[in-house]
């Protein structure tokens, strides 16, 4: 009989224990195929390897013993396990390739689903012409294939080559050196896969077998870091990894921040996203515990069980009113098919089908009515396609620039929208605005006669804005329906400003009382100017196409409030600063994500600010620019797959903490940067409650130094930061709160990350920072003789060490990306007392576990 006994206590380790207190074991691989002796055994009594088709050992005169294959007699090597079956996992290898090879695909390695054939392999020449090895993914039930290319490997000469896999981050080493990386999709961990093949499968195409040799062959569950790779090559001992973790030493003198409680700016109203276009078959298709959970993800302002956000919070979230070009099919003319919307309206012009957009209804309602989001808009692309002057989503060429709805129309396209508002309303989902246009400067029209599109959209002039606003708004007052309207969606904001075009000056156009085109006074009108943030997105222009606005707006009377609608990473702003042909990482992008962000709630005193698009199928050539989640749907619409990236994460640094109807406050900073200078610096916006009981601030560092930040409060009546709390977002942690132990008002922001405070207001005579409870445990587990840490996450742990309970080290094991759980065999250990020590940044907990056994 076992007797376990857990004390859930914290201890604190004196210097009198060992100096092995602070080693580390030496990081060793799950699998290792040495060969030596002519062995073909693993070395770590993991697997077993089976040699078919002539593979055999070979006295190589460099490396003595390795395994070699002829592609004649189809040769391969399987081993009986997928050792790249998880998150984070490293596969290295000797590779001599030699030169009777005809033809130019070869397969060195592969993960094979023999169910649906969707495999993940390496090729040392890839067949498409480009002298370039791959990494490939081939996902049969999505369609997608996706590669990460590196140099062509060279014939006749003995090459290193180790490939990493974190999560969806995929690096080839070639000799100790990086040579590419990127992102694939669905990596090993995503097939149903038992086996491991080299030099050929015999389930796939006889095309692929190699001749070559292959020595050394090491595989890690983790992801090795540069200089691991490094060492791996020199054999060398593998030391710590280096830059993988956040760095939370700051260097340079401290930055003073002041935050003025009494200088009050706008009160914001929301962030959103938008349904367009994917949502409609997630919605509609996926299983009900994913949709469920997407849902979650969006729209809960819930903590978990360890401090973090269940979700990003969304307090908008956008309805794309369809227009009727999916029932049309082909015929619509729009290339792409999920950006064909369907219409509640029937042909007929009188009678609607409530079953439309039924994929779409699902996250609206969980949104409305499951979640409370705070504002519920519908938007447009194009009117119904019965209204329209061609019966197509678009504008055709050659047709005068301005709106495809018939002029006959505009009051039967009221009445669509008003039939909408209402219908719903009954069901319990309340539109509090309708957009009823899009971007009006642009032509939305193919480049040749007879053309496709890529997506529904129409021009409106100045006039016709002007015109079927006033026609929405009778309507809605007619009927005393309640929902605002707002305009224009300008497709950037130097649109408001300037300009001689159809749709150009808008801001004075339509906020100007003396303009003819003036809309103010109109029925359901709303006094909000929406703009979206492409285009001038970079440069000085970041900044000053925002002061102007706001210093134009700000002559009108009433102000109007000022929202951004709709932003994605699209053409070039996002980019710069970066070498040409740079591909940015998750993090860079969501820097770029975020810098736009600040300048518009700090510069443009933006109330609202919503993103384009919510769902989209992965990233866009290896970069995350267009979507928050990434998500595919298996072709027979069965399933589907999702992924949240770093956009995600920042967003919601913003979006969960940045509640409606707080306001933003005026900063002081010390060493007096302007907007434009701190776009390439820190930033920081911060924001207080309408009774000033919390605060919150944020902080975006674009910077590859870390800061420390001396904070203080103006005109606070005594009020103090009490039990402040850090959640970051970075390249190694993703909107996870933090274990600081800082002085008071001090923080530390990392290098290129996203970081969010929020505190009680409260006048208190000290301060100590927050420490989530229960981030680390430890048990015995009697059937299995082991002892079990868990971890939260290794944002806090990055390592945990067993100890006896003189502080003699036993063992150590370092976390992998996202590894959540360590187990040491404790078969070989005497009863007694351990000690287990998770380590990580500005973090140090022990827990006492003891074992006595019967």
């Amino acid at each position: 009989m076992h007797l376990l006994l857990k004390l859930n206590i914290t201890l604190v380790i004196i210097s009198v224990l060992s100096a092995n207190l602070f080693g580390q074991d030496n990081i060793e691989p799950v699998a290792y195929y040495s060969f030596n002796n002519d062995n073909i055994a693993d070395e770590k009594e993991y697997s077993e390897l089976f040699l078919r088709n002539k593979t055999s050992l070979y006295n190589d005169s460099e490396r003595g013993p390795v395994l070699r294959f002829n592609s004649e007699s189809k040769s391969y090597a399987a081993i009986n396990k997928n050792l790249l079956n998880s998150d984070s996992c490293t596969i290295s290898f000797y590779f001599f390739w030699e030169s009777t090879d005809a033809g130019s695909w070869h397969q060195l390695f592969e993960v094979f689903d023999s169910e649906t054939k969707s495999n993940f392999f390496f090729t040392p020449q890839n067949g498409w012409g480009n002298n370039m090895c791959s990494v490939i993914s081939d996902k049969k039930e999505y369609s997608l294939y996706q590669a990460v290319n590196a140099p062509q490997l060279v014939k006749n000469e003995w090459l290193h080559v180790a490939i990493t896999i974190a999560k969806q981050n995929v690096t080839v080493f070639i000799n100790g050196e990086e040579k590419s990386r990127g992102y694939l999709t669905f990596t090993p961990s995503t097939l149903q896969a038992d086996s491991l093949f080299f030099g050929g499968n015999p389930h796939r195409s006889d095309n692929f077998y190699i001749s070559a040799r292959l020595d050394d062959i090491k595989i890690y569950h983790k992801a090795l870091a540069t200089n691991q790779v490094a060492a791996l090559y020199n054999e060398k001992e593998i030391p710590p990894a280096e830059n993988n973790t956040t760095n939370w030493d700051a260097i340079g003198s401290p930055l003073d921040i002041e935050i003025d409680l009494s200088d009050k700016k706008q009160t914001i109203q929301n962030f959103g996203a938008s349904d367009g276009w994917n949502t409609e078959r997630i919605g509609k298709y996926w299983p009900e515990d994913k949709k469920e959970k997407l849902a979650e993800l969006l729209f809960s302002t819930e903590k978990d069980e360890y401090g973090d956000p269940v979700g990003i919070g969304l307090s908008a979230w956008r309805f794309n009113i369809g227009a009727g070009t999916a029932e049309q099919g082909e015929a619509s003319r729009i290339s792409i098919e999920d950006r064909r919307t369907e219409c509640f309206l029937n042909p007929d012009g009188a009678t609607y089908n409530w079953n439309k957009q039924i994929g779409q209804q699902y996250f609206l309602r969980k949104a409305a009515i499951d979640y409370n989001v705070n504002h519920i808009i519908g938007w447009q692309n194009s009117p119904p396609v019965i209204y329209t002057k061609n019966n197509l989503g678009f504008r055709d060429i050659g047709t005068p620039t301005s709106t495809i709805l018939e002029a006959e129309h505009f009051d039967e396209f009221a009445r669509f929208l008003g039939d909408i508002v209402e219908h719903f309303s009954i069901e319990g989902v309340h539109f509090d605005y309708i957009s009823p246009l899009n971007e009006p400067q642009y032509n939305w029209s193919p480049s040749e006669a007879e053309g496709t599109v890529t997506q529904e959209g129409t021009p409106w002039t100045n006039q016709e804005i002007h015109d079927v606003v006033k026609a929405i708004g009778n309507e809605f007052s007619d009927r005393n329906i309640e929902t605002k309207l707002f305009v224009t969606e300008a497709g950037s904001i130097h649109y408001h400003t300037s300009g001689s075009g159809h749709a150009s000056s808008q801001l004075n156009k339509f906020w100007n009382q003396s303009s003819s085109y003036s809309l103010l006074g109109t029925p359901a009108f709303a006094n909000i100017v929406s703009y979206h943030s492409y285009w001038k997105d970079f440069g000085t222009e970041l900044v000053s196409q925002r002061e102007n606005f706001y210093n134009q707006s700000q002559l009108l009377n009433p102000v109007p409030e000022a929202w951004q609608t709709e932003y994605s990473l699209l053409g070039e702003g996002y980019n710069n600063g970066y070498p040409e042909e740079y591909k940015l990482s998750e993090m860079e992008c969501a820097l770029s994500l975020a810098r736009v962000i600040m300048i518009d709630l700090n510069v443009a005193n933006t109330t609202g600010w919503q993103w384009w698009t919510t769902f989209e199928k992965g990233k866009h050539g290896g970069e995350a620019r267009y979507c928050l989640i990434e998500a595919f749907t298996e072709d027979d619409s069965s399933d589907g797959f999702y992924y949240l990236n770093k956009l995600f994460y920042t967003f919601g640094n913003f979006s969960h903490f940045i509640r409606p109807g707080m306001k933003r406050l005026g900063i002081f900073r010390s060493d007096n940067l302007k907007a434009y200078q701190e776009i390439s610096d820190v930033m920081f916006s911060a924001y207080t409650t309408s009774s000033e009981d919390k605060i919150v601030m944020i902080a975006v560092n674009t910077t590859a130094d870390t800061r420390k930040v001396n904070l203080t409060l103006k005109n606070s009546s005594g009020k103090e930061l009490d039990e402040p709390l850090v959640y970051l977002t970075d390249a190694y942690t993703s909107l996870s709160v933090q274990d600081v132990n800082w002085a008071s008002n001090e923080i530390i922001v990392p290098a290129h990350s996203v970081l969010t405070l929020t505190a009680d207001l409260e006048v208190v005579s000290s301060i100590e920072n927050k420490i989530p409870e229960s981030v680390f445990w430890a048990q015995y587990v009697v059937s299995e003789d082991i002892i079990d840490a868990s971890i939260k996450n290794n944002s806090h742990v990055t390592c945990v060490k067993l100890y006896s309970v003189t502080g003699k080290l036993i063992q150590v094991k370092e976390l992998g990306y996202g590894q959540q759980k360590v187990t040491f065999s404790t078969s070989h250990l005497p009863d007694g007392i351990y000690l287990v020590c998770g380590e990580g940044n500005y973090f140090n907990e022990t827990k006492k576990v003891v074992v006595v056994r019967q």
